[in-house]
C-alpha cells in the first residue's frame, strides 16, 4: 500500500502530528494541533487527512510493560475509538511510552529549549512513532 501515514501522537491540550512522504520512506514532524476535546481534535485531524491525501493513520499509545494501563492510555483507547469511527481509514496503534522523552533529548541536542516551543516535542515524538512505526511495518 502506498500513500501518506498521518501518526498522531495524543494530549490532552495539544496533539503532535507527523507525515510520511507517499512513498512511506521518511517520516517528518507536520504540526501540532491546540485542541478542546477529542471532537474538536477529530474535526482537525479530518481537515489534515483530507488536505494531506493521506491513507492511513497511526495513534501512539501509553503502554507499560506488565502494568495495568494508565490513564492516560484509557484516555487515549477512548480517543483511538472515536477516531475509527470519523475516519475511513485503517487506524493503527504504535507504543509511545518514550517518544516524548526521546523528543526533548533530541530538542537538546539541537541546542533548544523544551519551554521556548513545546509544540515541538509533540511533533518530534509523532515523528518518532511513524518512524518507528515505518521501521516495523516494512521489514
Amino acid at each position: 500500500m502506498r500513500g501518506r501515514i498521518l501518526a498522531i501522537d495524543p494530549g490532552g491540550r495539544r496533539v503532535g502530528l507527523a507525515l510520511s512522504d507517499p512513498l512511506r520512506i521518511i517520516a517528518s514532524p507536520y504540526d501540532t494541533l491546540l485542541i478542546k476535546n477529542n471532537e474538536d481534535a477529530i474535526k482537525q485531524i479530518r481537515g489534515v487527512i483530507e488536505q494531506e491525501q493521506v491513507t492511513e493513520v497511526v495513534v501512539g499509545i501509553p503502554l507499560r510493560p506488565g502494568a495495568e494501563k494508565s490513564e492516560q492510555a484509557k484516555r487515549v483507547e477512548a480517543f483511538i475509538e472515536q477516531l475509527k469511527t470519523a475516519v475511513e481509514l485503517p487506524v493503527m496503534t504504535m507504543d509511545e511510552s518514550y517518544s516524548s522523552v526521546e523528543a526533548e533529548e533530541s530538542l537538546h541536542r539541537m541546542g533548544k529549549k523544551v519551554g521556548d516551543d513545546k509544540g515541538a516535542v509533540d511533533r518530534i515524538a509523532a515523528a518518532i512513532i511513524l518512524k518507528q512505526y515505518l521501521q516495523e511495518t516494512q521489514s
